[in-house]
């Protein structure tokens, strides 16, 4: 069993800050979005993965090629424009063989554990395997029909659903899913769906099951989901304090890297500091991560994210993502509470 990890997209919808950086790169809490992935897929018995990325992948495998925590056989496979889930499995097929695979899009993440699901794959041998989840608004998944135990119709984003069981971003296939690639057209969008690969598969007489997924899942595609997506993983942060904190007081959960420092500053956990940072008088949390080498002074920041570099000065901020190096200098501190999206290297005097 391989793994397909798909990270390839623009990620418009995290503009600015993918302008500057691939979507899977982007910190939830302490880590990207690719390591949480990668943390799930260790669990289960996959050791080789596929990661397909975008004209900007290039810092991705950077980053993997020096940091493998995980002991994963890491291949890296181009795909120049975005032409579709199923045209990732096209661009792999050298590389996947005739073996099955999970295929994982690189913007999802869930809390329940896939070796359950990747053990019943091997025993069952279906031809296919989705995982399936109740929505309130299924016009803006692919939706899945069942009958039974097996999925009996799959369609993308359908103008008028028929189920509220969104496909989750998590797929389980046998080889067969590579004949079911090469016999489907672009969809009106001009891409290759994998809801059409799916349907070709049911289509044909193969047997496609599925799981319902009950716990927590989130697709951090837009602003808002991601910083809900940080919220909730940062519920879960285990406190570690290896940086400096001087004359502050914290309650909750605090995880501070070595090297950092926090003088005369209030904590309201789960705050989590990257290494490098200096933090002073100020106000920090709930859920706020700050990204490694950042300076803030003076600031009451929370459910915000920091990104590398930054320097913030006397800024109330809530529900905000400040981009790398962004300079952001208050002349005049106040109590309201700004909402800022700022992308990477803007200067802002307030």
């Amino acid at each position: 069993m391989k793994a397909l990890l798909l990270c390839g997209g623009e990620g418009t919808r995290l503009r600015p800050f993918t302008h500057t950086q691939p979507k899977a790169l982007l910190p939830l809490g302490h880590q990207p979005i690719l390591f949480h992935i990668l943390d799930t897929l260790a669990a289960t018995t996959i050791r080789e993965v596929i990661i397909i990325i975008g004209p900007n992948g290039k810092p991705i495998t950077e980053l993997l090629r020096r940091t493998n925590p995980w002991g994963f056989d890491f291949t890296f496979v181009d795909q120049p424009v975005p032409l579709g889930l199923a045209h990732t499995v096209l661009l792999a097929r050298e590389t996947l063989g005739n073996t099955p695979f999970l295929m994982y899009l690189g913007d999802n993440l869930l809390d329940e554990p896939l070796r359950p699901l990747v053990n019943r794959f091997v025993c069952e041998k279906p031809d296919a395997l989705l995982l399936l989840r109740r929505v309130k608004n299924p016009r803006h998944f692919g939706i899945a029909r069942i009958n039974g135990q097996n999925v009996i119709q799959v369609e993308e984003k359908p103008e008028h659903a028929q189920s509220n069981l969104a496909l989750v971003g998590v797929y389980l296939f046998s080889p067969a899913i590579h004949q079911a690639v090469q016999a489907i057209n672009p969809s009106p969008r001009g891409e290759l769906e994998i809801t059409d690969a799916i349907q070709q598969l049911i289509t044909t007489g193969k047997n496609v099951t599925y799981h319902l997924l009950s716990g927590w899942w989130k697709d951090t595609g837009t602003i808002a989901d991601f910083l809900a997506a940080n919220q909730y993983l940062m519920k879960k942060l285990a406190p570690g304090v290896d940086g400096e904190v001087k004359k502050s007081t914290v309650k909750g959960v605090l995880r501070i890297a070595p090297g950092s420092t926090l003088k005369n500053c209030q904590v309201l956990g789960p705050v989590t500091v990257g290494t490098g940072c200096r933090i002073s008088g100020s106000t920090l949390g709930p859920y706020l991560a700050v990204n490694d080498g950042a300076e803030i002074v003076d600031c009451n920041l929370s459910r915000t994210l920091v990104l590398a570099n930054a320097h913030l000065k006397g800024v109330t901020l809530t529900n905000s993502i400040i981009g790398e190096r962004v300079q952001i200098n208050a002349q005049q501190k106040t109590a309201a509470a700004r909402s800022l999206l700022v992308g990477a290297d803007a200067v802002l005097e307030l």
